[in-house]
Protein backbone atom coordinates (compact mmCIF):
# COMPACT_ATOMS: atom_id res chain seq x y z
CA UNK A 1 0.00 0.00 0.00
CA UNK A 2 1.57 3.26 -1.13
CA UNK A 3 0.66 6.78 -0.09
CA UNK A 4 0.36 10.24 -1.57
CA UNK A 5 3.53 11.70 -0.05
CA UNK A 6 2.20 15.25 -0.14
CA UNK A 7 -0.74 14.23 2.02
CA UNK A 8 1.63 12.91 4.69
CA UNK A 9 3.02 16.46 5.20
CA UNK A 10 6.47 15.08 5.98
CA UNK A 11 8.38 16.79 8.78
CA UNK A 12 12.06 15.83 8.90
CA UNK A 13 13.19 15.35 12.50
CA UNK A 14 16.90 14.99 11.78
CA UNK A 15 18.52 17.52 9.46
CA UNK A 16 21.79 19.48 9.62
CA UNK A 17 22.36 22.80 7.87
CA UNK A 18 25.71 24.24 6.88
CA UNK A 19 29.14 23.31 5.63
CA UNK A 20 31.29 20.69 7.34
CA UNK A 21 35.03 20.11 7.61
CA UNK A 22 35.16 17.37 4.99
CA UNK A 23 32.11 17.78 2.72
CA UNK A 24 31.15 15.29 0.06
CA UNK A 25 30.33 16.42 -3.44
CA UNK A 26 26.71 17.45 -3.69
CA UNK A 27 26.20 18.06 0.04
CA UNK A 28 23.22 20.46 0.43
CA UNK A 29 24.97 23.01 2.65
CA UNK A 30 22.92 26.19 2.10
CA UNK A 31 19.29 26.95 2.82
CA UNK A 32 18.55 27.05 -0.89
CA UNK A 33 20.24 23.71 -1.52
CA UNK A 34 18.44 22.10 1.40
CA UNK A 35 15.05 23.37 0.27
CA UNK A 36 15.72 22.01 -3.21
CA UNK A 37 16.31 18.51 -1.80
CA UNK A 38 13.20 18.82 0.35
CA UNK A 39 11.18 19.79 -2.70
CA UNK A 40 12.57 16.87 -4.69
CA UNK A 41 11.32 14.43 -2.02
CA UNK A 42 8.17 16.39 -1.11
CA UNK A 43 9.28 17.04 2.47
CA UNK A 44 7.14 19.86 3.84
CA UNK A 45 9.20 20.94 6.86
CA UNK A 46 12.45 20.17 8.65
CA UNK A 47 13.87 20.53 12.14
CA UNK A 48 17.45 21.71 11.60
CA UNK A 49 20.60 22.21 13.66
CA UNK A 50 23.76 23.97 12.55
CA UNK A 51 26.89 22.18 11.39
CA UNK A 52 28.86 24.90 13.22
CA UNK A 53 27.15 23.90 16.46
CA UNK A 54 28.38 20.35 15.97
CA UNK A 55 31.87 20.92 14.56
CA UNK A 56 32.87 24.33 15.94
CA UNK A 57 31.00 25.78 18.91
CA UNK A 58 27.33 25.29 19.82
CA UNK A 59 26.55 28.85 20.90
CA UNK A 60 27.98 30.40 17.73
CA UNK A 61 26.25 27.87 15.49
CA UNK A 62 22.93 28.35 17.26
CA UNK A 63 23.08 32.11 16.74
CA UNK A 64 24.02 31.84 13.07
CA UNK A 65 21.30 29.25 12.46
CA UNK A 66 18.58 31.64 13.60
CA UNK A 67 19.85 34.27 11.19
CA UNK A 68 20.02 31.80 8.29
CA UNK A 69 16.46 30.49 8.63
CA UNK A 70 14.76 33.62 9.98
CA UNK A 71 12.56 34.05 6.91
CA UNK A 72 12.10 30.38 6.02
CA UNK A 73 8.86 29.08 7.52
CA UNK A 74 9.56 25.47 6.51
CA UNK A 75 12.74 25.25 8.61
CA UNK A 76 12.58 25.11 12.42
CA UNK A 77 15.59 25.62 14.68
CA UNK A 78 17.06 22.99 16.96
CA UNK A 79 19.81 24.22 19.28
CA UNK A 80 22.84 22.19 20.25
CA UNK A 81 23.36 22.61 24.00
CA UNK A 82 25.83 21.82 26.77
CA UNK A 83 25.94 22.12 30.58
CA UNK A 84 26.89 25.56 31.88
CA UNK A 85 29.80 24.62 34.18
CA UNK A 86 32.53 26.16 31.98
CA UNK A 87 30.68 29.41 31.32
CA UNK A 88 30.19 28.73 27.60
CA UNK A 89 26.42 28.78 28.10
CA UNK A 90 24.22 30.71 30.55
CA UNK A 91 22.59 28.85 33.40
CA UNK A 92 20.41 26.00 32.29
CA UNK A 93 17.21 27.81 33.24
CA UNK A 94 18.31 30.93 31.34
CA UNK A 95 19.27 28.84 28.32
CA UNK A 96 15.87 27.18 28.08
CA UNK A 97 14.11 30.50 28.62
CA UNK A 98 16.14 32.01 25.78
CA UNK A 99 15.28 29.07 23.54
CA UNK A 100 11.57 29.50 24.12
CA UNK A 101 11.76 33.27 23.66
CA UNK A 102 13.24 32.64 20.20
CA UNK A 103 10.79 29.87 19.33
CA UNK A 104 13.47 27.17 19.50
CA UNK A 105 11.58 24.09 20.66
CA UNK A 106 14.09 21.24 20.39
CA UNK A 107 17.59 20.57 21.69
CA UNK A 108 20.42 18.29 20.71
CA UNK A 109 23.61 17.17 22.45
CA UNK A 110 26.88 15.76 21.16
CA UNK A 111 28.52 14.61 24.41
CA UNK A 112 31.02 12.18 22.86
CA UNK A 113 34.79 12.60 23.38
CA UNK A 114 35.32 13.49 19.73
CA UNK A 115 32.74 16.29 19.94
CA UNK A 116 31.79 18.29 23.04
CA UNK A 117 33.19 15.89 25.62
CA UNK A 118 30.91 15.86 28.64
CA UNK A 119 28.88 13.31 30.59
CA UNK A 120 25.13 12.83 30.52
CA UNK A 121 25.23 11.54 34.08
CA UNK A 122 23.32 13.48 36.72
CA UNK A 123 26.46 14.93 38.33
CA UNK A 124 27.41 16.69 35.07
CA UNK A 125 24.20 17.22 33.07
CA UNK A 126 21.47 16.98 35.71
CA UNK A 127 20.68 20.71 35.72
CA UNK A 128 20.45 20.78 31.93
CA UNK A 129 18.25 17.71 31.74
CA UNK A 130 15.92 19.01 34.45
CA UNK A 131 15.61 22.41 32.77
CA UNK A 132 14.69 20.77 29.46
CA UNK A 133 12.28 18.40 31.21
CA UNK A 134 10.55 21.27 33.05
CA UNK A 135 9.52 22.77 29.70
CA UNK A 136 9.09 19.44 27.86
CA UNK A 137 11.79 20.34 25.31
CA UNK A 138 12.57 17.24 23.20
CA UNK A 139 16.22 16.20 23.48
CA UNK A 140 17.83 14.52 20.47
CA UNK A 141 20.83 12.25 21.04
CA UNK A 142 22.75 10.30 18.44
CA UNK A 143 23.21 6.63 19.27
CA UNK A 144 26.94 6.92 18.54
CA UNK A 145 27.39 9.16 21.59
CA UNK A 146 26.27 6.90 24.45
CA UNK A 147 25.59 3.40 25.75
CA UNK A 148 22.15 1.81 26.04
CA UNK A 149 22.38 1.83 29.83
CA UNK A 150 22.50 5.62 29.59
CA UNK A 151 19.26 5.62 27.58
CA UNK A 152 17.60 3.68 30.39
CA UNK A 153 18.96 6.07 33.02
CA UNK A 154 17.75 9.13 31.12
CA UNK A 155 14.27 7.78 30.43
CA UNK A 156 13.88 6.52 33.99
CA UNK A 157 15.40 9.54 35.72
CA UNK A 158 13.63 12.18 33.60
CA UNK A 159 10.23 10.67 32.75
CA UNK A 160 8.75 13.94 31.45
CA UNK A 161 11.69 14.61 29.12
CA UNK A 162 10.96 13.54 25.52
CA UNK A 163 14.12 11.71 24.45
CA UNK A 164 14.65 11.14 20.72
CA UNK A 165 17.25 8.59 19.60
CA UNK A 166 18.82 9.20 16.20
CA UNK A 167 20.98 6.89 14.07
CA UNK A 168 19.23 3.80 15.47
CA UNK A 169 19.80 0.74 13.29
CA UNK A 170 17.72 -2.43 13.09
CA UNK A 171 20.44 -4.40 14.91
CA UNK A 172 19.56 -2.36 18.01
CA UNK A 173 16.27 -4.20 18.52
CA UNK A 174 17.37 -6.32 21.49
CA UNK A 175 18.16 -3.10 23.36
CA UNK A 176 15.42 -0.96 21.85
CA UNK A 177 12.42 -3.24 22.38
CA UNK A 178 12.63 -3.49 26.20
CA UNK A 179 13.09 0.27 26.41
CA UNK A 180 10.06 0.99 24.23
CA UNK A 181 8.04 -1.45 26.30
CA UNK A 182 8.90 0.47 29.46
CA UNK A 183 9.15 4.16 28.51
CA UNK A 184 6.62 6.25 26.62
CA UNK A 185 8.97 9.27 26.70
CA UNK A 186 11.36 7.45 24.34
CA UNK A 187 11.12 8.21 20.62
CA UNK A 188 12.96 6.73 17.65
CA UNK A 189 14.00 8.70 14.56
CA UNK A 190 13.98 6.35 11.59
CA UNK A 191 16.61 7.53 9.08
CA UNK A 192 18.97 4.63 9.83
CA UNK A 193 16.32 2.05 10.73
CA UNK A 194 16.39 0.46 7.29
CA UNK A 195 15.16 -3.12 7.17
CA UNK A 196 12.35 -4.96 5.43
CA UNK A 197 9.08 -4.40 7.30
CA UNK A 198 10.86 -2.63 10.15
CA UNK A 199 8.46 0.30 10.50
CA UNK A 200 5.42 -1.95 10.37
CA UNK A 201 6.90 -4.23 13.03
CA UNK A 202 7.58 -1.35 15.41
CA UNK A 203 4.20 0.26 14.79
CA UNK A 204 2.34 -3.01 15.32
CA UNK A 205 4.15 -3.88 18.52
CA UNK A 206 4.49 -0.47 20.20
CA UNK A 207 2.17 1.83 18.28
CA UNK A 208 3.14 4.59 15.89
CA UNK A 209 3.23 7.43 18.43
CA UNK A 210 6.90 7.01 19.36
CA UNK A 211 8.26 6.91 15.79
CA UNK A 212 9.54 9.96 13.91
CA UNK A 213 10.33 10.38 10.23
CA UNK A 214 13.84 11.72 9.64
CA UNK A 215 16.39 11.81 6.85
CA UNK A 216 19.77 12.58 8.45
CA UNK A 217 20.41 15.09 5.70
CA UNK A 218 22.99 15.87 4.39
CA UNK A 219 24.77 12.62 5.34
CA UNK A 220 21.98 10.44 3.92
CA UNK A 221 19.65 10.84 0.98
CA UNK A 222 16.00 11.11 2.01
CA UNK A 223 15.12 8.39 -0.50
CA UNK A 224 15.43 5.43 1.87
CA UNK A 225 13.23 6.75 4.68
CA UNK A 226 10.67 8.27 2.33
CA UNK A 227 10.35 4.93 0.51
CA UNK A 228 10.18 2.91 3.73
CA UNK A 229 7.36 5.04 5.08
CA UNK A 230 5.61 5.22 1.72
CA UNK A 231 5.53 1.43 1.34
CA UNK A 232 5.11 0.49 5.01
CA UNK A 233 2.25 -1.95 5.58
CA UNK A 234 0.51 0.21 8.17
CA UNK A 235 -2.63 2.33 8.32
CA UNK A 236 -2.61 5.68 6.56
CA UNK A 237 -3.31 7.38 9.88
CA UNK A 238 -0.16 5.84 11.34
CA UNK A 239 1.86 7.01 8.35
CA UNK A 240 0.68 10.55 9.02
CA UNK A 241 1.66 10.24 12.67
CA UNK A 242 5.14 9.01 11.84
CA UNK A 243 5.55 11.33 8.86
CA UNK A 244 5.08 14.50 10.86
CA UNK A 245 2.19 14.62 13.32
CA UNK A 246 4.15 13.01 16.16
CA UNK A 247 6.91 15.60 15.89
CA UNK A 248 4.45 18.47 15.58
CA UNK A 249 2.67 17.24 18.71
CA UNK A 250 5.95 17.10 20.65
CA UNK A 251 6.83 20.64 19.63
CA UNK A 252 3.34 21.94 20.51
CA UNK A 253 3.75 20.71 24.09
CA UNK A 254 7.00 22.62 24.68
CA UNK A 255 6.67 25.26 27.37
CA UNK A 256 3.28 24.04 28.60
Amino acid sequence: MTSDIKKLHLFDANCMLGRIIAPKEGFPATVEELLKVMDDFEIAEALVYSSLSKEYHPADGNRILLDEIADVGRLHAMWVVMPSHTGEFPSEEELVAEMLSKNVRAARVFPGPDRHNFSLKQWCSGKLLRALQNKAVPLFIDLDDFQWDTVHELCDGYPKLPLVLTNVGYRSDRFLYPLLEKFDNLHVELSNYCAHGAIATLAERFGAQQLLFGTRLPYFTPAATVAMLNYADIKEADKRLIGGENLRNLLKKVGN
